[in-house]
C-alpha cells in the first residue's frame, strides 16, 4: 500500500497545476472588456506552472535525496519522475506562452 506521504506530495503538486490550468482554459473567445488589445494572463500562468512545478520537483528529489528508505522506492523514485514529466508536459504545452 502506498503511503500517505505519497498522496499529500502529490496534491501538493496536482491542486496548484490543476488551478492554473483551469484559469488558461479561455471559454469567453470574444474581445476583453476594456478594449485592450492583449492578455498577461497566459504568459503569467505559464510561468507560475512551470516554476510551481520546478521547485516542487527539486524538493521531491531533494526529500528523495535525503532519506533514501528501502521501503518506499515509489516515493523516492516514483515522485521526482512524475515531477519531470509534469515539467516537461507542461512546457511543451505552454511553450508558446513564455515567451
Amino acid at each position: 500500500m502506498i503511503k500517505l506521504s505519497f498522496w499529500i506530495w502529490l496534491a501538493i503538486l496536482a491542486i496548484p497545476v490543476f488551478s492554473l490550468v483551469a484559469a488558461q482554459w479561455d471559454i469567453n473567445n470574444g474581445p476583453s472588456i476594456g478594449g485592450g488589445g492583449y492578455d498577461l494572463g497566459p504568459f503569467i500562468y505559464s510561468w507560475l506552472l512551470i516554476i510551481i512545478t520546478f521547485i516542487w520537483s527539486l524538493c521531491v528529489l531533494g526529500v528523495a535525496i535525503v532519506r533514501r528508505s528501502r521501503t518506499s522506492q515509489l516515493t523516492n523514485f516514483g515522485l521526482p519522475a512524475i515531477g519531470a514529466i509534469t515539467f516537461a508536459i507542461l512546457f511543451l504545452v505552454y511553450q508558446n506562452n513564455l515567451f
